[in-house]
Order: C-alpha cells, then structure tokens, then sequence
C-alpha cells in the first residue's frame, strides 16, 4: 500500500446550497411544454376516442368536445416512476385551467377532475390500488385562467421506489370541458442521519445457509433469525460467508425480502451456486451504500507448495465488492474483499493452504489494482491474526503474519479480540489498509455478544459463528485531495442532452446515474454517446460507467 491517502471521492452538494438536513428538494419537476417533456408521461384511453395531447403552450390538454360534439371519456395521464421510498413530506404542485366558460365548473362537483398516487402501477389503471390526492384547489375564477392547484401531499400508502402520480379526466356524451395542465413538481425531504459520517461494518459466517445436507437443518428458521438479528444489529453492510444461493433456495433474495426489499439490497459472485456450495455475499442498505461492481478474486499466484485454487479451498476465492459509502454530501468508494480461509481439519496441509492463500492474496492487495484503495480485509479467516488455531502442526505463527508484519499498509483491527463464545482469539477477521487507518473509530470492533440471548437455542439453530462489527467515520475526508477517474462530459450544466467521451468506455457500456442521496435515477446500456436526461429533476448527478465517474448538474 502506498502510505500517502488518496481517495476516490466524488464530493457533491445540492444546487443552490440546500441545506441536506431534511431539506426540501426537488424530486421530479416536468413543464409539458415541450414534447420531450409531455412523453415522459403516459396517455392511457381508457373510455372514448379522445386522449391526452401536447401543446407547446398550454402542456397537457384533455378533451372531449371535438368537431361541435360532445364524447364520454375517462383518460389517464400518468407521471414516470419516482423513487420516494425514503422521502418525507413528499408534495405535488402543478398549474393548472379549465374552459371553456359556458361549461367552466361542468363536472368539478361530480369528481372529474382527480389527481393520484400510487405505489404500483400495474399498467393498467383499472387494477392499479391509487390514492387520491385530496386538498386540490379546482377553484378557478374565469375560463383558462392558470391556478396552483396547492400543496397536495402524496400519503405513506402510496410511497416506494416505484411511486407514480397521474391526472384523470372525465367527460360526458352531454357535455365536456378542456382541462389544462403544466408545471407538475413533486418535492420532498431527504431525512439525513445525524451520524450520517458513521457506517457500521459486520461480518458473520451464516453456517451452511441454504444447504440442505449440513448446518441447520431447519432453513426457514435460519433465515428468519438471521433477518430478526440484522435487523437488531442495524449495521449498514453485512458481509456473510458460507452461502448457497442456488435456484431451489435463494437464499439472498429471500433475505432482502424478509429485511425488506424497499430499504435493502444485496449480491452475491458467482449469482448462482450449486447446492453446499459455500461463498461470500453482501448485504446492504440502499439508502446508505451504492453497490458499484464485484469480481472474484481468482487470478492469484501458486503459493507453498499448492495452487491458488487449492489454496483457497478448492476454489472459493475472494470476493471484491465495490462500494460507494453514501455519507452526507460525500460519495466514499469503498473495496472490501470478503474471504473464507480454508478450514482446520486437523491436518497440516490445511494451516499451509491457509498460509498460501494469504501469500498470494497480499501480493494481489499490494499491486496496482488495490493498493491506493480504501481497502477492508474481512471474513473468517478461519484462523487467528497473531498465533494459529492449527494444532495439527508444529506452527506457532499466523498464516496471516504477512499482513500482520506490515503495519505501514495494514491494521488487523480485531488482532485482541477473544471470542466470547469459543474462547479462544477471533478466527473472523478485519484487517483495515492504511488509507483506512484514520476513519476507524477507534475500540469499536466487537463480537455482537447481544445476538444469541435473542434467539432461541442460536447455535443450533441459527449459526455456529458470532457476528463481529467495526465501525468506520468520513467526515475527515472534506480536507483531503479528491481524484477519480472521470468521465469527459458535455455540456455541463445540461438541460436535456449529454454528451459522453465513448473513447474512454467499453462498446454497450452499462450507463448509471445516481442523485446525491444515492438512489438510481437511470441504468441502461449505451448504444450513442449522448443520455436524456430532460427529466431529471435540477440537481447534481453522478454519472458511472465502466468504473468510470463523472458529476453533473442538471438545470
């Protein structure tokens, strides 16, 4: 590891100085005043020939008075989808006018003019479950005169990722009028943690989960313990080890699924497994950590005697998973290589496989691809970080002493650690890197020893490892020297259009923009080098390709 701190951060704040501290900003803002803008919305007929249409000066109109005659309608126009799982006081504003005079209120008293939200949309309105939006000020003192229809507030029940607003209209065989509408705003507050800087980091072997032949025998049971102490513990990233996520029990879908899908992600390298076929995965919260790529690290040199496969138990090798810590107005990328060392069956053999898997894992930590990285080592080790579990040989060293013996790069930061349980010094590990040293706080790794007396005979039921937690802190980063690797972008701001330097990225290059509060607002692959971006809200942005970044500000 180089020993000077150089990170890749990417420091974004929200236009015009708003305050982050549950602030009022702008989640979605359309004119419809022009066509790209109109598209963005859905015109759903559902009854009659008219329908929704653009107009670059009154923005969406709805009518169904055509040709001296009058139609029954019922017509949709429905908003893209918002992210509004974490938003609070979520409101909707837009202008607003009806015509013309002589049938200026027809129909206002029998509701055909209604606004709603939904937290899923199925497609079709008739089987969507919508919220109306009450408090609309359909008080419009004389024909085509623009009013604000207020601040209507969009309820608990129709917020999530997927949220959507949308305009109905009515209108009969009798009679009709035009309704007029433009300028639709939805803002909202972005709650930030008052530790926003603070991220808390557990490791924990799941013992076999989702294997039918050894560990728990009772799966359900399992995962739902498992579950019920994540979410006890409340840390931001678990990095869990022993899992099988096959096609017959997937155990990590059925994990977020239980944590709930809203608020937690996760991933797992290689995605599938074969039954009892044991890796390492993440598990994270959205609203705290991006996830931006993973690999396994599988290209390591033959070390004692064995071949890298070998070394690492016949091929379970450490998983990097890049992150993006979300803390505050910074973005802190974040690599953590999730291992499980090969374990002590009572040979000698396994304490040298132990051995060589670590030799050649350092020399790949210490190369280019990781060494000015924001690095966390961590797993279980399957052995301790001064002295060795292994009795099986005449060894009295780590087989991790070769990260233990270079302090300048590596800090084993559960080195004094006893397990509570065993008896005996950790065997799951965090080793820090040194551009990771000053963000430790300082006595916060520990067993959680509050888990097993939650849950109901724990180690026979639940796992046969305590979980282990650090935390770490950002709010020192402000003062150091920023790099990343950028992404040439034009123009910037941008209204509509931006133009990307595809020299610097792959052919159908996946393409990801993220608001500062690190929600995915676009993913797609590349097919040009320019992205619409007309309907994102005014902002900053961070724009992600190939391990790419770029920041830009959308006016």
């Amino acid at each position: 590891m180089q020993k000077y701190f150089r990170h890749l951060v990417l420091f974004v704040v929200l236009i015009y100085g708003i305050n982050l501290s549950n602030a009022q900003t702008t989640i979605f803002e359309q004119s419809l005043l022009s066509q790209a803008s109109f598209d963005t919305f859905t015109s759903i007929n559902v009854t009659g020939t008219q329908n929704w249409h653009f107009s670059s000066s009154y923005g969406a109109v709805c009518s169904g008075y055509t040709a001296g005659q009058n139609y029954e309608n019922e017509d949709w126009f429905v908003s893209p989808a918002m992210n509004l799982a974490q938003i609070n006081n979520v409101k909707l504003t837009f202008n607003h006018t009806r015509g013309s005079a002589n049938v200026l209120n027809a129909g206002v008293a029998e509701g055909w003019y209604k606004v709603f939200a939904t937290a899923n949309f199925t497609g079709n309105p008739a089987t969507t479950q919508w919220t109306e939006l009450t408090g609309f000020n359909q008080n419009i003192p004389t024909a085509w005169q623009y009013v604000s229809s207020g601040d209507l507030i969009i309820p608990e029940a129709a917020k999530s990722e997927n949220s959507r607003i949308a305009f109905r209209y009515l209108s009969s065989a009798v009679v009709s009028a035009t309704w007029e509408i433009k300028n639709v705003k939805v803002t909202g507050e972005i709650p930030v943690n008052p530790n926003t800087s603070l991220f808390k980091i557990t490791n924990w072997n799941l013992e076999w989960l989702g294997c039918t032949t050894f560990g728990p025998t009772d799966e359900t049971l399992q995962i739902n313990n498992i579950a019920s102490a994540m979410l006890a513990m409340n840390s931001d990233i678990y990095c869990i080890q022993e899992v099988t996520n096959s096609v017959s029990y997937p155990s990590i879908s059925t994990l977020i699924s239980l944590l709930g899908s809203d608020q937690w992600d996760g991933r797992i390298i290689p995605s599938t497994t074969n039954d009892c076929e044991q890796r390492q995965a993440i598990i994270y919260k959205k609203s705290r950590v991006q996830f931006a790529g993973a690999s396994q690290l599988n290209n390591g040199a033959a070390a004692q005697g064995n071949s890298y496969y070998y070394n690492w138990s016949s091929g379970r090798y450490p998983t990097a998973y890049n992150v993006n810590l979300i803390s505050g107005a910074n973005v802190v990328p974040l690599s953590i290589v999730n291992i499980h060392g090969k374990s002590e069956d009572g040979d000698a053999m396994s304490y040298t496989r132990r051995l060589g898997g670590s030799e050649a894992l350092k020399t790949i930590l210490d190369g280019a691809g990781f060494n000015t990285k924001n690095l966390l080592l961590i797993g279980d080790f399957n052995d301790y970080l001064i002295g060795t579990s292994s009795n099986a040989c005449a060894c009295t060293d780590s087989p991790y002493k070769n990260f233990m013996d270079d302090p300048t790069d590596y800090t084993g930061i559960t080195q004094f650690i006893n397990d509570a349980h065993w008896n005996h010094p950790l065997i799951e590990n965090i080793i820090l890197s040194n551009e990771l040293s000053g963000n430790y706080v300082s006595n916060s790794a520990a067993q959680e020893v509050t888990v097993p007396p939650g849950i109901s005979n724990y180690y026979n039921t639940t796992s046969d490892h305590l979980p282990v937690s650090a935390t770490l802190q950002f709010s020192t980063l402000a003062n150091q020297q920023y790099a990343f690797n950028a992404l040439t972008i034009s123009p910037n701001p941008v209204h509509n259009e931006l133009r990307l330097d595809t020299t610097q990225l792959e052919n159908n290059a996946i393409l990801q923009i993220y608001d500062v509060t690190g929600r995915e607002m676009h993913c797609g692959r590349m097919n040009a080098n320019t992205v619409n971006v007309s309907s994102l809200p005014s902002g900053i942005y961070i724009l992600k390709a190939d391990g790419k970044f770029g920041r830009f500000v959308k006016e």
